[in-house]
């Protein structure tokens, strides 16, 4: 009896879930009207979002096309190169320096002075 009620109770929740379909994005499909309509609508939405791409594009291109403005707009960052050129230079220096030191003292080991 028991679980007759629970068969049947599964069996009308199976046929509830397929009347309710599922689109893939959440929410139930209820009418074929509201449904082509929200279809007009997106495909109005997205024809509108495409074309203020197309014209954000053309406007970054006659930006892009005018020598002034780039010369103007672009500085460079050199922070990167110069704190590397003067690493290199600092830590060359430093080790110059230690031989030298070394060596005044007789201290530093050559391979080839044994």
């Amino acid at each position: 009896m028991v679980s007759q009620r629970l068969t049947s109770r599964i069996v009308m929740q199976a046929a509830e879930s397929e009347q309710e379909e599922d689109d893939g994005w959440g929410d139930s499909v209820s009418t074929t009207a509201t449904s082509s309509s929200d279809r007009i609508s997106k495909s109005q939405e997205l024809a509108n979002l495409q074309n203020d791409m197309a014209m954000k594009q053309q406007n970054k291109s006659t930006q892009s096309s005018s020598p002034t403005d780039t010369s103007e707009s672009k500085e460079r960052d050199l922070f990167i190169p110069i704190f590397t050129l003067v690493s290199v230079i600092g830590f060359s220096g430093l080790y110059g320096y230690e031989m030298l030191r070394l060596y005044s003292k007789g201290e530093l080991y050559l391979p080839w002075n044994n």
